[in-house]
């Protein structure tokens, strides 16, 4: 009979061991108890063995063509199936031409590929910053982005319509400094001299129009960075360039610097919300002030328009002030007082572009009146009559409303209630559509009053709102704005620089796709935001990059959603919705869009089958 042994600690190199039953101890050396405890081991392991035996047997003869792994896997498929008819998307991709579906198997295919290939690059030691991978945050992809095959094919895409956008941040600053540099009379002031780096990074600058220099006591040929400048100087900025320490590209660079967010400001989400927002708020005044001379806001909107089809938008929707005169007529130094000067502008370079070939592919721009969100009662009123009076001047070209700036510092929805209903009922009174666009949920909150804007969003027939950050957070509103057709204008690049998530991995979109929320990408300020580009296919290709469940047909479906939810005419809401449910069976102009647009997207699919034939060996099916 094998007994039980206790071990005892003695002095090296024995143990003492005794025995349980008989209470006898005796000492024996360390390799004599390692033999002992060896066979004790072995002993009690070989009582067990049937038992592993068997459950060896059972393990190894499941295998993936057993009934029970078969029936696992039918369920699991089917549930699946079951979860993805919930989705916006589902109705568009369902519906896929053959040649869609296999553009659709070819980029998710070519996407994979560039996913464990390009993107999945891990790091040494002491070399975190080279770390690589896929959805990482747009500020270090983006160098690297356009080297890919997904950008070559995103960027063909007909994006459909851009429906949130503001008007001062449309088109890159780079492009609008050139035009400056080349414009004559045009002044640069600023706050202080920039001689050094302190002083440069505080200083504030602004453009203007002095048609002779001779003339403005003011203007002298003295340089921004030297510290003799006085503040208020008005240097003319051809020789503000020449004389800035090296030159004209050095100028432009660091003129950058007061108009967007840089990548160091953007990769610092540990200084929270605010922080980015004072930032990204001070870029407005000089950003502003380079486009309110003439000459300059034509070639910038010609640029703009011509960037706009490049990139297969169709349809904008701009949002913009104007309670105040700000542009300049060529050849004069004051801004003309007709609030509507702006305006005629705006169409006469519209009007221009359209009768091009290329133009013809631009179906119009229509604005968004937007107020700062930031006015007392009073100043508020005042504008939203201005823009009543435009919508007057300019039925077609003014389409909506919408209060904007901060949100969490901002005054809410609920705040501004007596003024909107006031606008409400005073645009009832003269038989005008003018419906709202708000801005709601653009916050990290959850409860809180820039939260709760999107319940008034819902409750003053917002026909969509802006940004919808938070709204994935609220399960009755998500099914009240699928079920009243509110559609949340996604800005997935602009949520990330302004820290609401740390890359696109972290957006909420594929929440609200899941739940049946209608969404559509847009920008916001693209031009001061970092993507140094007018148009979307940045920001698309953030979100086909970084979900498995969107693919080609979840992009084309987005974009479908952007021409559905277009506000093309003015429509009573019951109008509204009824195109929006009809779509392409509709009988109006929506209708014949959608149509338009998919044509486009199908002779795109058609290209990437063509272009891309090789990589059809590669599909796995």
């Amino acid at each position: 009979m094998l007994h039980a042994y206790r071990v005892l600690r003695a002095s090296p190199p024995h143990f003492i061991v005794g025995g349980l039953e008989d209470h006898m101890f005796i000492a024996v050396p360390n390799y004599v108890l390692v033999v002992m405890m060896v066979v004790l081991k072995f002993t009690r392991i070989l009582q067990y063995l049937p038992a592993l035996a068997l459950l060896s047997s059972h393990v190894y003869s499941q295998t993936p063509d057993d009934p029970a792994v078969q029936e696992h896997l039918k369920k699991r498929t089917e549930l699946i199936a079951e979860e993805k008819l919930q989705r916006q998307d589902h109705d568009f991709r369902s519906t896929l031409s053959p040649v869609a579906q296999q553009a659709e198997a070819i980029v998710g295919a070519i996407r994979q590929y560039e996913i464990d290939n390009f993107w999945r690059k891990p790091a040494g030691i002491e070399l975190e910053d080279n770390e690589r991978y896929p959805g990482e945050m747009f500020a270090n992809a983006k160098p690297l982005i356009p080297s890919t095959k997904l950008w070559a094919i995103v960027s063909r895409m007909p994006k459909g319509s851009l429906l949130h956008v503001h008007s001062s941040a449309i088109l890159q600053f780079e492009t609008i400094f050139n035009i400056l540099l080349d414009t004559s009379g045009i002044v640069v002031t600023a706050s202080q001299d920039v001689s050094t780096m302190l002083s440069a990074e505080n200083a504030t600058l602004a453009f203007s129009h002095v048609s002779d220099f001779a003339a403005d006591p003011k203007v002298a040929n003295v340089s921004i960075d030297s510290p003799y400048y006085v503040s208020g100087t008005k240097v003319p900025v051809q020789y503000a360039a020449e004389s800035f320490p090296g030159g004209r590209s050095a100028f432009i660079d660091f003129l950058m610097t007061k108009v967007a967010v840089t990548r160091n400001e953007v990769l610092r989400h540990d200084l929270g919300v605010d922080e980015i927002w004072r930032k990204f708020q001070s870029c407005f005044d000089p950003a502003g002030s380079a486009m309110t001379y003439e000459p300059v806001i034509r070639k910038t909107y010609q640029s703009v328009f011509n960037a706009w089809v490049d990139d297969g938008i169709t349809w904008v929707e701009l949002r913009s002030g104007g309670s105040s005169a700000k542009l300049v007529p060529e050849g004069q130094d004051t801004p003309n007082p007709d609030l509507d000067f702006w305006i005629r502008v705006l169409l006469d370079e519209l009007h221009k572009f359209q009768e091009t070939e290329k133009g013809k592919q631009l179906w119009g721009v229509r604005i968004i009146w937007a107020d700062y969100r930031g006015s007392d009662r009073s100043k508020l009123l005042s504008s939203m009559e201005k823009a009543i009076e435009r919508k007057q001047h300019f039925p077609d070209l003014f389409s909506g409303y919408d209060v904007v700036a901060q949100e969490d510092l901002g005054r809410t929805l609920l705040d501004l209630a007596p003024e909107l209903l006031w606008f409400q009922n005073r645009t009832q009174a003269l038989n005008m559509t003018y419906p709202f666009f708000f801005h709601a949920g653009e916050t990290l909150g959850d409860g809180n009053s820039t939260d709760d804007n999107l319940f008034d969003a819902l409750l003053f027939d917002s026909r969509r709102i802006g940004h919808g950050f938070s709204l994935y957070k609220h399960p009755l509103l998500l099914e009240q704005y699928t079920e009243k057709k509110i559609m949340v204008e996604v800005c997935p690049i602009s949520n990330e620089v302004l820290r609401l998530s740390t890359d696109i991995l972290h957006h909420p979109i594929p929440a609200m796709i899941a739940h049946g929320v209608a969404t559509a990408i847009n920008n916001d300020d693209p031009a001061i935001l970092g993507e140094d580009a007018a148009g979307l296919s940045y920001d698309f290709f953030q979100i086909i990059q970084g979900f498995d469940n969107i693919g080609l047909g979840g992009l084309g479906a987005l974009a479908q959603n952007s021409v559905r939810w277009s506000n093309f005419v003015d429509q009573s809401q019951e109008a509204w919705i009824r195109d929006i449910e009809l779509g392409v069976n509709g009988t109006g102009i929506k209708a014949d869009r959608l149509k338009l647009w998919q044509e486009k997207w199908e002779a795109y699919c058609e290209w990437i089958v063509e272009e891309y034939a090789d990589w059809n060996s590669t599909i796995i099916s």
